[in-house]
């Protein structure tokens, strides 16, 4: 760290710097005041919000319907596995359930490895 020189300033000159910041400051923001601000009307934020609502809408109805549409696949298939071939039923849900675990411990131990 380089050692900063510090000029110590009588109270005229402080006084005199202090008020030419001041009236710099003062001309910087009446030169941003003059600028034009525009700010559209309350239509147009009410039509960007009906948009976004329906756009919102349309996603959601199209996430619920692919949501859906698995959900049935996958339980009509374990139905039809149900009764046509109980073993594999059966296999299919241990094999889930010890995926789950293992998955789980794993993770949880490479979390408190990580800690």
């Amino acid at each position: 760290m380089k050692k900063q020189k510090v000029i110590i300033l009588d109270n005229e000159q402080q006084n005199k710097q202090d008020f030419d910041t001041i009236h710099e400051l003062q001309e910087g923001l009446q030169r941003i005041d003059q600028f034009p601000v525009y700010s559209p009307n309350l239509q147009w934020f009410e039509q960007m919000v009906i948009q976004e609502q329906q756009t919102k809408r349309k996603k959601l109805f199209r996430d619920l319907s692919v949501f859906f549409m698995i959900a049935l696949i996958i339980l009509s298939g374990m139905i039809i596995t149900l009764y046509q071939m109980p073993v594999i039923f059966i296999l299919v849900q241990i094999i889930t359930t010890l995926f789950i675990v293992v998955y789980t411990s794993v993770r949880l131990i490479k979390k408190a490895n990580q800690i």
